[in-house]
């Protein structure tokens, strides 16, 4: 970014990570945010390249909120494709760098051409989308086909999302699709079993963070995770600080107030893991689902987890 940045500019750019804490909601201080500096004029860069779902509102208003909370110009680092998702964000007025071809910096300069960087599917690990249409698709009976549209809706997923999650799930031989009319249907190409065998490898943790808060602020929308889900459904003990997931955009994750562990009686607070997809999708009696369950625990060589994690997903 730095060398074609000072190509478009003509002048040093100077480029640091921003360390200072934020006031700001617990998904938006989680993002990358870097510090450009060219001309004697500084702001702020958000990085929200793998954010596609992030509508033009979404990212006017939190651009604001990031303005007075950093008290300089803030821009988005971000992937665009298309010349009509480059126009867009240009008609809004959202201030953007999607190398290595635009530039829409209001305050400073503006570079656009046409040229956009290629959208390649990794077929290494699932995407958050991917991974939720995964599940969908694992959970349906077998033979069952589903319009790509519908569960794009049920899964509030955008156009764009519902693309690249299909073409991923197609690049790992997971899925097959099949034109139906004007859409387009997908199914497993093969039993539940096999299905998840063969998926196994891609799929990632859900997990984005973990932050301890008192149990009045988690317990209401929150979902059963970790070890507390997996006590609820195996003979696992149950675990000291209760565990329980939610969406990292849920509104309640504005209002959430940490605390500090050390400092408190563990038996008063709850472990709330933050999701990088909605729990609520799949969830079944206010626990998360078992194949989600089961990835919160990858890496992890607890023996005791292991066996209560292979009995869990027998019952697949």
């Amino acid at each position: 970014m730095k060398k074609q940045l000072e190509e478009f500019f003509g002048c040093v750019v100077n480029i640091k990570e921003y360390k200072e804490a934020l006031a700001l909601p617990i998904y938006m201080v989680m993002r990358h945010i870097r510090i450009v500096e060219l001309y004697g004029i500084s702001f702020a860069l958000v990085d929200i390249t793998k954010e596609t779902d992030l509508s033009a509102s979404a990212m006017k208003k939190q651009r604001k909120m990031y303005e007075e909370a950093m008290r300089c110009p803030v821009a988005y680092e971000v992937s665009v494709n298309s010349l009509s998702a480059r126009n867009a964000m240009v008609k809004n007025g959202i201030a953007f760098i999607a190398l290595p071809g635009n530039v829409f910096l209001p305050f400073l300069g503006i570079v656009l051409q046409d040229t956009y960087k290629k959208q390649s599917v990794r077929a290494d690990r699932m995407m958050p989308a991917t991974q939720m249409v995964f599940l969908k698709l694992l959970y349906m009976d077998d033979n069952v086909s589903a319009l790509k549209s519908e569960i794009a809706n049920q899964l509030n997923l955008t156009k764009t999302s519902i693309t690249r999650a299909t073409a991923q799930l197609k690049e790992m031989d997971l899925i097959t699709e099949k034109k139906s009319g004007t859409g387009i249907r997908i199914m497993r190409n093969c039993v539940r079993k096999e299905y998840y065998d063969r998926a196994k490898k891609y799929l990632i943790n859900p997990v984005q963070k973990v932050v301890i808060v008192k149990p009045e602020e988690a317990v209401v929308v929150g979902f059963e995770a970790g070890e507390t889900a997996l006590s609820s459904v195996t003979e696992l003990n149950l675990p000291r600080v209760e565990e329980r997931a939610i969406y990292k955009g849920a509104e309640l994750v504005d209002q959430l107030e940490t605390v500090d562990v050390r400092f408190e009686d563990q038996s008063r607070c709850v472990k709330l893991q933050l999701w990088k997809y909605d729990p609520a999708y799949f969830a079944k009696n206010r626990v998360v689902d078992s194949v989600s369950l089961a990835c919160t625990f990858l890496g992890n060589e607890d023996e005791r987890i292991e066996m209560c994690l292979e009995e869990l997903l027998e019952e697949i």
